[in-house]
């Protein structure tokens, strides 16, 4: 039995060595054996025939005897794979008696030898090579190469050359190693002209400005022909036609190109047709303002002309009745009717008047991991609270507030409507369950114990002299930040993104005679306003009328006056729903049905934090204060209570940063004129709406009589009660140093020399503005109007009383609402007390004073000096006129008036008049150049007159 073992366990030796040794012989493949071994001993290629093999080897990162993974291996293939020089990489082990060999057996695609270009004298080789990425030691594809020829051409059509051709002489069959590449560059072609034929009833230079295509520059730049844009040409051309009621316009254009091809003229070709008039306007779906209210602005009238421009005012006029009531989905479509008779349209507006809503809740989120700016800068701007009316002309104006500095970039407005019965009556809705429970007197306290729940933070003024209390968002919760009964946060690390008032989120109460609001949260359940408990139409969308009433107390329901809801907006009679609803006959909620019950919206706000810092060097000159050079340092999101923590607050930038502020250091040193100054100001001093602000300087001048330096200080405080409205209040502390006196032509006046040497000013000043300018940069419609009160004490005591008004009309536009010619009047008058300084008089003359004379040239003399007047009274009519169609260049006359004398006196009044031009370049922003010629036909002998001056740049 033992040797049958024995000779049994021989014979499977005897079978099993061969198995073995055949098994290491036969290579294996990592996909077919999961198992690799821990290293190679050595790494190597094959089928390689073009590409060198130690170039091979320099992409693999796997090393002989080093720890090797699957991983590793599946690296490597992909890095030979992106070379682009082989079809196919296949790895495989083989067994040696010195260890594992790891092998990669690529497939090379072919090789390109050369590539050369033909006949391209515009265009360099390096660029064309860039354009196609065609190399010797690239892999060669015939596709690729075809590609590069339809690419070639492409660019140089993009370039002009119209007529180019490219031509793949060597390279589109497989076998083929070399490229060769022939370009016929052909003429660079250029717009030459722009002419219409047919046009009658349009102004040709208007049509101009609406062409994607332009004409070159003096024939040498710019015009590049492109014949896409023709079809965009006519597209707009067409869109500008219909917008003036020339429905029926029809517009082809057609190239001519010049013998040399390298002119083309673009000749539109317009069959205008019948302008339509207005015969008829119509309103339907309007029934809580009335027709005549809403056509009561209306500039397309019956009759009229089809004004597309118009129109679309005509439907912002309708729809601003509607947002002042938080209608935020109301909708005005005007749609044209034609008739059978040409040229005659109907205008009926389709009007979807919505629901009131209330901002239900607003929330602001920053992109980026760490942001560093408060959230109440966002709200701050965005001006609207929950509580507020959806107003979307307010929602559009914060949006363009927080777009329109440099604290945020990409400002975006998230508004999602929420509608009352998609969410009162769910399941599941413990706001509306709590209002079931309410007490009659309960309304205030429940709402407030929800604030305190959602942590009050504290009271202060709004707007409009209510009180506004402050709730933690959902963001400040999000980051573990435990708000106090009071709000204040004990998460040390919320110093950063509302720091103290993380995540602080302003809520604005109702107006007088509404009930508490109710202080919504971000994550509250949807809430019912309080002041509106009711919902008014719920049995329209099927609702049982009894269940209805059975579920609000009557306490909760607020008596109003029949077919007017608790605003005072006016609604249809409910006659008709009650006469529908036997129920609701007799109910004291009858009144209560005559419309939607409000809605609410939800706000969000996404925002990236914008380069707020900016260091500035620049120069600049004028008429009235030669050359000044700048150097400006400039932090518009300044946050003065931010030091820095840490080391790492300075290196990152987060050091005094984040709260919305403003700071600003500035060096002007000039030939005449020098300024440095610093100022710090805070828009929302407190998360109020008033505007603090300090500032400290250092000026000098120097005058023809005498020189000035100035240095001091200016705090104050102001409030933007209204968009239009503003008071504001100054405290400035100087100390003036007058020297260097001159006096020509005798001694020095006794009023100059009592202001000698060093004086110590100190003035308060009380000022009220109102402002309905469409534009602070060239206005055409709308008024500026300030009145300010001044007294001066210190060295010297004095009170001065200043008023300002400008008035701007729009006397003549185009149909398309261009080429607005303007009428300016405006007015200036001041008085100041017997002792005012020699320093603080009044001068008038220069570019924004009185043109026509010197800066301070227009002033009473002394011996030849000039005193100053206590009396100004300037005066100036200007009409503005477009010269080109874009607007770009516009014509002035103009005609100044005014006198500035010791006392009230119109005695010694001057007058010019002149012309001038405002020249609008694009690179430099839409404010002018500004250059103008006054000649005075009325003066003093003694003035100091200056014909020509010029400004770059002026806010009028």
């Amino acid at each position: 039995m033992l040797a049958s073992r024995l000779h049994l366990s021989a014979l499977l030796r005897a079978l099993l060595l061969p198995a073995a040794l055949l098994l290491f012989a036969i290579p294996v493949s990592v996909d077919a054996d999961d198992s690799i071994p821990e290293s190679v001993v050595d790494v190597r290629i094959e089928g390689c025939e073009t590409v060198p093999q130690s170039w091979i080897l320099g992409k693999i990162r796997i090393q002989p005897r080093r720890p090797l993974t699957s991983r590793m291996v599946r690296e490597d293939k992909r890095e030979l794979m992106n070379t682009r020089l082989f079809y196919s990489v296949v790895e495989r082990f083989e067994r040696t008696p010195a260890g594992a060999v790891l092998i990669f057996r690529v497939q090379e695609k072919p090789i390109v030898r050369s590539v050369r270009f033909e006949g391209n004298r515009r265009i360099k080789d390096k660029l064309l090579t860039a354009w196609t990425g065609l190399r010797p030691g690239s892999p060669f594809d015939d596709m690729a190469n075809r590609e590069a020829v339809r690419r070639i051409e492409q660019e140089y059509k993009e370039k002009g050359f119209f007529f180019v051709q490219v031509t793949l002489v060597q390279g589109a069959d497989p076998a083929d190693r070399d490229i060769v590449i022939r370009v016929d560059e052909g003429p660079k072609v250029r717009v030459v002209r722009r002419d219409f034929m047919g046009v009658e009833q349009v102004m040709k230079g208007r049509l101009k400005t609406k062409l994607v295509t332009k004409s070159a520059i003096l024939g040498l730049f710019s015009g590049i022909y492109r014949p896409e844009t023709l079809e965009q040409d006519v597209l707009a051309l067409k869109e500008y036609y219909r917008g003036l009621g020339f429905f029926d316009a029809d517009i082809r254009v057609e190239p001519y190109f010049s013998e040399d091809r390298s002119g083309v003229r673009i000749i539109y070709t317009v069959e205008e047709g019948v302008r339509s008039r207005v015969r008829s306007i119509e309103l339907r779906g309007n029934r809580v303002i009335g027709t005549a209210q809403l056509c009561e602005k209306a500039r397309v009238k019956e009759g009229d002309f089809f004004n597309g421009v118009l129109l679309s005012r005509d439907v912002r006029d309708m729809l601003e009745p509607y947002w002042e009531r938080g209608h935020y989905l109301a909708s005005v479509v005007p749609v044209p009717q034609f008739s059978e008779q040409p040229g005659i349209v109907d205008v009926v507006f389709e009007i979807d008047e919505d629901r009131p809503r209330y901002i239900r809740r607003v929330t602001a989120d920053f992109a980026g991991e760490h942001p560093y700016t408060k959230e109440t800068v966002v709200l701050d701007r965005f001006q609207m609270h929950p509580g507020d009316l959806a107003n979307p002309k307010l929602i559009r104006r914060g949006q363009s507030r927080m777009n329109g500095g440099a604290i945020l970039q990409g400002v975006q407005l998230t508004v999602t409507p929420v509608d009352p019965e998609t969410e009162m009556f769910a399941p599941g809705n413990r706001t509306f369950r709590a209002q079931q429970k309410m007490p009659q007197s309960g309304w205030q306290s429940d709402w407030t114990d929800q604030l305190s729940t959602f942590g009050r933070r504290r009271l202060a003024d709004d707007a409009y002299g209510r009180q506004r209390p402050v709730v933690a968002t959902k963001k400040s919760a999000d980051s573990g930040a435990a708000a106090s009964s009071d709000g204040s946060s004990s998460d040390e690390g919320a110093h950063r993104v509302g720091r103290s008032q993380r995540g602080m989120l302003p809520v604005r109460v109702p107006a007088e005679g509404r009930r508490d609001l109710s202080h919504l949260h971000r994550t509250a359940v949807p809430l019912v306003p309080p002041w509106r408990p009711v919902p008014s139409e719920t049995v329209v969308h099927g609702f049982e009328s009894d269940l209805l009433v059975s579920r609000f107390p009557a306490s909760a329901v607020e008596p109003v006056t029949r077919a007017q809801n608790h605003d005072g907006f006016f609604y249809h009679d409910s006659n008709e729903i009650r006469r529908g609803n036997p129920a609701l006959e007799g109910s004291p909620y009858n009144n209560q049905f005559q419309s939607l019950p409000p809605g609410w919206v939800d706000i969000d706000i996404g925002a990236t934090e914008g380069r707020t810092g900016r260091i500035m060097m620049g120069a600049g000159v004028n008429s009235d204060a030669g050359i000044i050079g700048s150097f400006i340092w400039e932090e518009t999101n300044f946050d003065l209570f931010a030091p820095p923590r840490s080391f790492s607050d300075i290196i990152n930038g987060r050091a005094y940063r984040g709260g919305g502020q403003r700071f600003r250091a500035e060096a002007a040193p000039g030939d005449i004129v020098s300024r440095y100054a610093i100022s710090w100001t805070d828009p929302y001093f407190l998360y109020s709406d008033y505007v603090f602000s300090v500032s400290g300087f250092y000026y000098n001048r120097f005058l023809w009589d005498w020189d000035e330096d100035r240095v001091g200080g200016r705090i104050s405080l102001g409030r933007q009660v209204t968009p239009e409205f503003s008071v504001n209040a100054a405290l400035r502390l100087e100390e003036v140093t007058l020297k260097n006196p001159r006096a020509p032509m005798g001694g020095v006046p006794a009023v100059v020399a009592r202001s000698v040497g060093t004086s110590f000013l100190s003035t308060t000043r009380l000022s009220a503005s109102n402002d309905t300018r469409d534009s602070v940069i060239l206005p055409g419609e709308g008024h500026f109007m300030e009145v300010a009160y001044e007294q001066a004490f210190g060295d010297f005591h004095y009170p001065r009383f200043e008023g300002e008004a400008r008035q701007y009309f729009t006397l003549y536009n185009r149909p398309d609402e261009s080429g607005r010619q303007i009428l300016m009047l405006a007015g200036n008058l001041g008085f100041s007390g017997n002792n005012t300084p020699v320093f603080e008089r009044y001068y008038a003359g220069g570019f924004q004073s009185f043109r026509g004379f010197a800066y301070r040239g227009v002033t009473p003399r002394i011996n030849g000096v000039s005193i100053g007047g206590r009396f100004q009274a300037l005066g100036t009519v200007e009409y503005r006129v477009p010269v080109t169609a874009d607007d770009m260049i516009q014509f002035v006359v103009f005609s100044d008036v005014g006198t500035v004398d010791t006392q009230v006196s119109f005695a010694r009044t001057r007058a010019t008049v002149g012309v001038g031009l405002r020249i609008i370049v694009p690179a430099m922003g839409q404010v002018p150049l500004a250059f103008d010629f006054g000649v005075p036909v009325a003066k003093e002998f003694f003035d100091d007159e200056r014909i020509f001056s010029f400004y770059v740049g002026i806010l009028q």
